[in-house]
C-alpha cells in the first residue's frame, strides 16, 4: 500500500505535464495558424529615408493607421506593409498618400505593391479590372504578355506594381504575379 501511495504523486505529475504539452502544442498551432493564413489583402510601400529611429517609425505608423481603416501597420529597414485580414474596401490611395505626402525631413515613398484575393473580369467597356474579394471594389489592371491571365471570374491572388499614385489621376495596377486560388 505504502508503494502504490508513493507512486501516486510522479504519476499525477507526469499526468498533468502530458496534458500541459498537449494544450501548449494545440495552442501554438492554432497561433501557426492564424499567423500562416494569407490576409485578404496587402499593401507595401516601398520607402527610403529615416525609419530606424522611434520617433520616425512612430511617426511613420501613425500616418498610415490614420488613413488605413483598419489595416495594421508595421514597419521594416525599408517598407510599410499594411495588413488586412478580413475582406474590406481598401482605401488606397489614402495609405499611398499619407507617406508620398509626408512633411518628414528624410523620408520618400519610392514604389507601391498591392497583394490581394478577387478576380479580374472585363468591365462593360472592355477594359479588364480587378474585383476584390466579397466587397466589388474594382481597380484598372493591366496584364502584362508574359503573365498568363486566367478566364473571367476565376478567384485568385494577385501581386500588382501600382501606378498613379504620384499624380492626382487613376490608380491602375499592373500585374506582377496572378495565383489561382483553386
Amino acid at each position: 500500500m505504502r508503494l502504490m501511495s508513493g507512486l501516486r504523486k510522479p504519476l499525477i505529475a507526469l499526468g498533468a505535464a502530458v496534458s500541459l504539452t498537449a494544450f501548449a502544442t494545440a495552442s501554438w498551432a492554432e497561433t501557426a495558424r492564424s499567423v500562416s493564413a494569407e490576409p485578404f489583402a496587402r499593401v507595401y510601400l516601398a520607402i527610403r529615408g529615416c525609419s530606424s529611429c522611434a520617433h520616425c517609425r512612430t511617426t511613420i505608423r501613425q500616418m498610415v493607421r490614420a488613413n488605413a481603416k483598419g489595416g495594421e501597420a508595421r514597419i521594416g529597414v525599408d517598407q510599410v506593409e499594411v495588413r488586412y485580414a478580413t475582406p474590406r474596401s481598401i482605401p488606397l490611395r489614402e495609405v499611398i498618400h499619407s507617406l508620398a505626402e509626408n512633411r518628414l525631413h528624410d523620408l520618400s515613398l519610392v514604389d507601391v505593391l498591392f497583394t490581394a484575393r478577387g478576380a479580374i473580369r472585363t468591365a462593360r467597356d472592355g477594359s479588364p479590372r480587378f474585383f476584390l474579394e466579397e466587397t466589388g471594389q474594382a481597380f484598372p489592371i493591366s496584364i502584362d504578355r508574359a503573365v498568363r491571365r486566367p478566364a473571367d471570374g476565376t478567384p485568385l491572388r494577385l501581386t500588382a506594381l501600382v501606378e498613379g499614385w504620384r499624380g492626382k489621376g487613376d490608380l491602375t495596377l499592373t500585374a506582377r504575379t496572378i495565383d489561382s486560388q483553386d
